[in-house]
């Protein structure tokens, strides 16, 4: 412990900490050790470390140490009335019917217009449902409905939308007699516009959400120094 010259907490979904010397560095992945655990060594660090060598605490306290000492695997996820728990079984019966719809699509898109790439539409909705299923804890876990976060629910409808004008735009290509380019130069200009207008959004959004955290990992990390006094 002597030897450790900068910790870094790292507030991502699963949580970890680099800390490093002055001559090795080594990261703790926190989702390798069970609740227990990963308190015990966060409040260990926290408290043996000093403060002006940890870097990122507020928002990691935010996003991973207080919910880690509010953890009961016994209780059961109470949402409230802006708030709906989303389970595993909750994420089959909402993208699940996305996943048929794209297959059914992708292949009758693909034997009309003579297009196997198009087998690949349902690829996305698979991807993101196998990410929120096994990212969701068994027992579930409480979310903000879209109508009470504005952000999110107008990102979504963004989303929506532009997927659905690419869609249109390359199926509407099919239509065109001898277009100016190929067909290929058209659909890849129309993926890449598709994929830098939505890196933007997202980062746009990012930024927004990042601010908010930083705002409410105030409220936080006073709420976790008040519970360190308590069992002192």
């Amino acid at each position: 412990m002597d030897r450790i010259r900068q910790l870094r907490w790292i507030a991502s979904p699963l949580g970890g900490i680099k800390l490093q010397s002055l001559t090795e560095k080594i990261t703790i992945h926190l989702d390798n050790f069970p609740c227990e655990d990963k308190l015990w060594i966060v409040e260990y660090l926290r408290t043996q470390i000093p403060a002006s060598a940890q870097e990122g605490w507020d928002l990691f306290c935010h996003r991973v140490a207080l919910p880690l000492r509010r953890y009961d695997p016994q209780a059961l996820p109470v949402p409230d009335n802006d708030e709906v728990l989303l389970t595993r079984k909750r994420w089959n019966r909402l993208l699940l019917p996305w996943i048929l719809l794209f297959t059914v699509g992708g292949v009758l898109a693909a034997w009309k217009f003579n297009l196997p790439r198009l087998l690949s539409a349902p690829l996305l909705p698979i991807i993101i449902w196998l990410s929120m299923r096994y990212s969701t804890p068994k027992q579930g876990m409480v979310s903000r409905k879209l109508k009470a976060d504005k952000e999110s629910n107008s990102y979504l409808t963004f989303l929506g939308g532009m997927f659905a004008a690419y869609m249109i735009l390359m199926i509407g290509l099919k239509f065109i007699d001898n277009p100016p380019v190929s067909e290929s130069t058209i659909m890849l200009s129309l993926t890449v516009i598709w994929f830098a207008v939505v890196l933007w959004k997202s980062h746009r959004i990012g930024k927004k959400l990042h601010k908010k955290q930083l705002k409410a990992s105030k409220t936080s990390v006073k709420e976790w120094e008040a519970g360190n006094t308590s069992s002192d």
